[in-house]
């Protein structure tokens, strides 16, 4: 038979009220200096040549700053959703004219059909923020003061922030469907 366990029998293991003190751990040894590794400032290849980071002028990092301004990365998304709004302004009647926000006077040139249907079915599958913004900064006539009001933005600067959002999201999208986009598109 087992005998039963009493309050005795707690008092005889070892107390856990004064718990084990750490002791830090020491390198037995000289110390020894390790091998130099390769990080990301050193240059994989020596026979790649260094190209020397240019610096903006005054004026153009103005242009790159001011408010509203797309990023250099988000350029050529944005050309491509302008020629997607007036490709589909053209196939369509009664569609909204595109409101041209680089200043020129001349439309842009409409899409190719493949590139079409691409940026087409990218907008229409998109979440409903970024399907509905662009149909509004793309194919309305709307102001961004409009757009902030409509979206329910409190500040209009906001707007532009969301802006680049959706040109993002649009990038990486139209890149996973198949559709290559330049990573940098100079301003004309």
């Amino acid at each position: 038979m087992k005998p039963s366990r009493s309050s005795g029998d707690i008092a005889t293991r070892p107390s856990m009220t004064h718990p084990r003190r750490a002791r830090p751990y020491v390198m037995r040894g000289r110390p020894q200096p390790t091998a130099a590794r390769p990080t990301s400032v050193d240059r994989p290849d020596p026979r790649v040549p260094e190209v020397p980071v240019r610096k903006l002028t005054a004026e153009e990092l103005h242009v790159l700053t001011r408010p509203g301004a797309t990023d250099p990365r988000l350029r050529a998304v944005d050309r491509y959703l302008e020629r997607w709004a007036v490709t589909r302004g053209k196939n369509l009647p009664g569609a909204a004219q595109v409101r041209l926000l680089s200043g020129s006077s001349s439309p842009c040139e409409p899409l190719h059909d493949r590139e079409w249907l691409l940026v087409d079915s990218a907008v229409m599958s998109a979440p409903p923020w970024a399907s509905r913004f662009v149909a509004l900064w793309y194919r309305t006539e709307s102001t961004a003061a409009q757009i902030a009001e409509i979206l329910a933005i409190r500040r209009r600067q906001a707007v532009y922030e969301e802006r680049s959002l959706v040109l993002a999201y649009f990038r990486g999208r139209l890149e996973q469907m198949g559709l290559h986009l330049p990573t940098f598109e100079a301003e004309a």
